[in-house]
């Protein structure tokens, strides 16, 4: 989809590296390796991106390395596609789609209001009747693929409807904060 809309599969690829990553500087030889795409199209698809002001660059020990500018003004709105697509959100959502019985899933916190940082988890809530068998597994495949930790929380419909009706803190602060969906809707819960 992303592909379409930005034309380029290493360029989508390159994004999605940055703007989950964004405190990690890169060198081309480097992104050549994680993209799996040759020097040339890096290096052309790293210049345009620091064209269009996504990403920035500096000279590091006789290397020019690349580096998201957390200043970019669509930075919010491009990891959001990017996270709803190609990013964590999506890999979530594919993970969950072997499952049966999931009425909503979301990823709340920092991964979802667009500021994740290199320490930052990734915080899944999960809703619905699930057999766990397999849900372990399927999460540690995505915490290696994300290169970080994904903490998710299962609440079956009742206790998910009890505790808002409860009106419980926590679970309050996460209506209240930013949401991706990757499963449903939560509003219709």
């Amino acid at each position: 989809m992303l592909e379409r809309l930005f034309s380029s599969r290493v360029r989508v690829r390159l994004m999605t590296l940055f703007l989950l990553n964004p405190d990690v500087p890169s060198h081309v030889r480097e992104l050549s390796r994680q993209v799996d795409a040759n020097y040339s199209a890096i290096w052309k698809e790293l210049n345009k991106l620091e064209q269009v002001g996504l990403l920035i660059s500096e000279i590091m020990m006789n290397r020019k390395v690349y580096r998201l500018n957390t200043s970019f003004p669509l930075l919010s709105e491009l990891r959001s596609i990017v996270l709803k697509t190609v990013g964590a959100g999506d890999l979530m959502r594919q993970a969950l789609d072997d499952f049966d019985g999931i009425e909503a899933a979301f990823i709340y916190g920092s991964f979802a209001g667009g500021e994740p940082d290199l320490q930052s988890d990734l915080d899944l809530m999960i809703i619905g009747e699930l057999d766990l068998s397999g849900l372990s597994s399927s999460i540690a495949a995505i915490e290696e693929q994300l290169t970080r930790p994904v903490n998710y929380i299962l609440y079956s419909q009742e206790e998910w409807k009890s505790k808002v009706e409860e009106g419980d803190p926590f679970i309050l602060n996460v209506m209240k904060g930013d949401k991706s969906m990757l499963i449903g809707f939560v509003d219709e819960l």
